[in-house]
């Protein structure tokens, strides 16, 4: 049975980045039934249901846009002073790269996946 060297790269925190995931999470998982209750309570009883569902539907498209579109936007090089260059963060090998907040010249000690995990 040969061993699998695993090597991880000098600037990354595990435990900085596991707390971002766990944080994120915690949010997004509070996030969806509230959202659900919300809408539902404000709806007649029969369109309850429906109600959810575009919650659902409406969470999963705005995840969609923040990657594709809006990360690079709000975090990325500026384009005007309060928006940036919108360009999707989809890559691999951006994802796996230091995350860098360049208009504040601010580097963390985790994957650019996880920030823009953490930022939606």
């Amino acid at each position: 049975m040969s061993t699998v060297n695993l090597v991880t790269p000098d600037w990354l925190d595990t435990g900085n980045n596991s707390w971002q995931l766990t944080a994120a999470s915690l949010v997004a998982l509070q996030s969806v039934p509230g959202l659900c209750l919300l809408y539902a309570g404000l709806v007649k009883k029969k369109w309850a249901i429906n109600s959810m569902f575009m919650v659902f539907y409406a969470f999963a498209m705005v995840l969609v846009v923040w990657t594709i579109l809006g990360y690079e936007a709000a975090f990325g090089v500026k384009m005007l002073p309060f928006v940036g260059v919108p360009k999707p963060v989809l890559a691999m090998n951006m994802q796996l790269t230091q995350s860098t907040l360049p208009s504040a010249n601010l580097s963390q000690n985790f994957p650019l996946s996880t920030m823009v995990y953490f930022q939606f």
